[in-house]
């Protein structure tokens, strides 16, 4: 697979690309069955859900940036973005969650 040739040759340490198509030998079979590679798998979509996150609601629909150094700065700022979201969103639950805790005590 070319996909896996070019990913070994850029340093990835457990490359977890499943064969799509085609008939898997009985080799492919045992290695699509090992530990790391379904570990790598459900890496893998875990971070096609933070993609989907970040397309849909945090404005990465388009770069107009040109140039790989731009759309890395890009991509970084959607990442920091949706971070920052989600920390605060976690803050405010924090919060709520508190809120109520100090209600309850005080009808009691």
């Amino acid at each position: 697979m070319d996909h896996e040739k070019t990913c070994k040759e850029e340093g990835v340490k457990q490359v977890s690309i499943p064969q799509r198509g085609g008939q898997k030998t009985p080799r492919r079979q045992a290695y699509e069955k090992t530990p790391a590679f379904k570990q790598g798998q459900r890496f893998r979509s875990g971070i096609e859900g933070r993609i989907s996150v970040l397309f849909r609601g945090r404005g990465m629909k388009r770069c107009r940036a040109k140039g790989r150094e731009r759309f890395e700065v890009f991509v970084g700022a959607a990442v920091l973005a949706n971070n920052l979201l989600r920390i605060a969103a976690l803050l405010v639950e924090k919060k709520k969650k508190k809120k109520n805790f100090h209600r309850s005590k005080a009808a009691a």
